[in-house]
């Protein structure tokens, strides 16, 4: 999980870092080069949201799965309280 953490990091980063440099180094007009902060704002956006989702079903299901254990070790141990 620590592994997974940085790597999202390093590539958030990455991403922000590399679309500046992009558009400081780009020769284009103030309006294109608006319009083309304006894309890369939205499919960082996007990607944010993506990654949002899918961060929220993996810790839900990692909740289950905590849960299911839980209760397993709940079991056993009623178990072994009964012999």
């Amino acid at each position: 999980m620590k592994n997974f953490k940085r790597f999202l990091k390093v590539g958030a980063l990455s991403t922000f870092f590399g679309s500046i440099l992009g558009v400081l180094f780009a020769k284009k007009s103030g309006k294109e080069t608006r319009k083309e902060w304006s894309k890369k704002a939205d499919q960082v956006k996007d990607k944010a949201v993506d990654l949002g989702k899918k961060i929220g079903t993996e810790s839900q299901e990692i909740k289950e799965e905590a849960q299911k254990t839980l209760e397993e070790i709940k079991e056993a141990f009623k178990e072994e309280k009964k012999k």
